[in-house]
């Protein structure tokens, strides 16, 4: 109000003065100025009402103050003779989970049941055969890509009358100092998540996501993410920090989606479109650390600081908890898995359902980890003193 009055004034003035010139220089720079404060006032209004406009909780009180989604073990996958699952991708709208081996080195196709139906793979150098850490990627035409990370090759199977049928490998051409960590096969290209180490005595990276080629080789950097905080055990050797900051992504349809493991703020890239977003559905409160979290987090750690004693100091100077150790999207619908510091038998989960703004919790009595979610269900892998296995969990909606 103060910078129209000033140009009102102004323009009476010019109108009332012989140095018409120089007020009218002097109108100039004030609508100028006016122009700027009013597109800050504009910005910082409206991060006001946005961040004003949602609600505000507390990790500690989710379950009182969200409508709880209850929960249910329904089943596990039958034994297949694999001994520890470490990712899981779901086919054919989720008519399909597909678990991998990292012992063996093995992929294998269950129903949405946990009835095991078909496997593949094994160690080896060969077409069709693994050497390292699988990432699963189902893409257009349920084609299941199985990404070799370390030995940076790609592998790909059809999914016929629920059989694996091996089709192709490729082997993608890396720059040094660079991962491929993840891809996406969309009606709209191919698309990688990439590590890069920034500096190599601190271990710090970055992420980005790019435009890949047919055989999965760089195209186009499309945007940059955060890379995982570290600690060091050696000068020149480094570790994701156990309760650090970590960037976490997942994709749906024509989204890419990230966020950071300390913040609600979900970032949104279209991959058709160019288009970004970032939404946040609430707030939540720092998870300062207590005398409580710090015995649970020294505890956790012990075995690393047992074996590198300088990691000790690493972990007494944390005094902020991770929000959330998980995300994932499916139809529409955005899961984040919050961080579990006491080590207790229980996951819980936020669900928010995009369509309808709607926020859920969700409350699992088992402690599970790479979960995924499809039609009503999710799947999480549960690690006991007997093994690991992939827990089937019923949402009553």
């Amino acid at each position: 109000m103060i910078v129209f009055k000033s140009i009102s004034y102004i323009m009476k003035k010019a109108w009332s003065t012989k140095s018409f010139g120089h007020t009218l220089h002097e109108f100039c720079l004030i609508v100028l100025t006016s122009t700027m404060l009013l597109s800050c006032s504009g910005g910082d209004e409206e991060s006001q009402n946005v961040s004003g406009s949602i609600p505000l909780y507390s990790m500690d009180n989710l379950a009182s103050v969200l409508p709880e989604l209850a929960a249910e073990p329904e089943g596990i996958f039958e034994p297949s003779g694999y001994m520890s699952p470490y990712f899981l991708e779901l086919l054919a709208d989720g008519k399909y989970v597909v678990a991998n081996d990292r012992l063996e080195q093995k992929i294998h196709l269950f129903d949405e049941t946990g009835t095991h139906l078909a496997s593949a793979g094994g160690e080896g150098r060969g077409p069709g055969e693994f050497m390292g850490a699988m990432n699963l990627h189902a893409g257009k035409d349920n084609d299941l890509y199985v990404l070799d990370v370390p030995h940076h090759k790609i592998t790909r199977f059809n999914l016929s009358d629920e059989e694996f049928i091996y089709d192709t490998t490729y082997s993608v051409n890396q720059e040094p100092g660079s991962l491929l960590r993840n891809i996406y096969v969309t009606p709209w290209g191919n698309f990688g998540v990439i590590r890069s180490i920034v500096d190599y005595s601190s271990g710090e990276e970055v992420y980005h996501l790019y435009k890949l080629d047919a055989s999965f080789n760089q195209i186009e950097r499309l945007f940059e993410m955060p890379g995982n905080e570290k600690m060091s055990l050696s000068e020149w050797s480094h570790v994701d920090h156990m309760v650090g900051q970590k960037t976490l992504w997942g994709m749906y349809d024509e989204w890419f989606y990230y966020i950071t493991s300390h913040s609600p703020v979900i970032n949104r890239y279209n991959l058709r479109t160019g288009e970004s977003t970032d939404d946040a559905w609430f707030d939540l409160e720092e998870r300062k650390v207590t005398p409580e979290t710090r015995d649970q987090l020294m505890e956790i750690s012990s075995n690393l600081t047992r074996r590198f004693p300088d990691l000790k100091k690493t972990m007494e100077a944390v005094t902020v908890l991770p929000l959330f150790e998980g995300f994932l999207v499916y139809d529409e619908t955005i899961y984040l898995v919050v961080f579990n510091v006491s080590g207790s038998d229980r996951t819980e989960i936020i669900r928010i359902k995009k369509s309808t703004g709607e926020v859920h919790y969700i409350q699992i009595p088992l402690r599970l980890w790479r979960v995924q979610a499809g039609n009503g269900l999710i799947y999480g892998i549960e690690t006991t003193d007997d093994g690991s296995s992939v827990r089937i969990i019923n949402l009553a909606e």
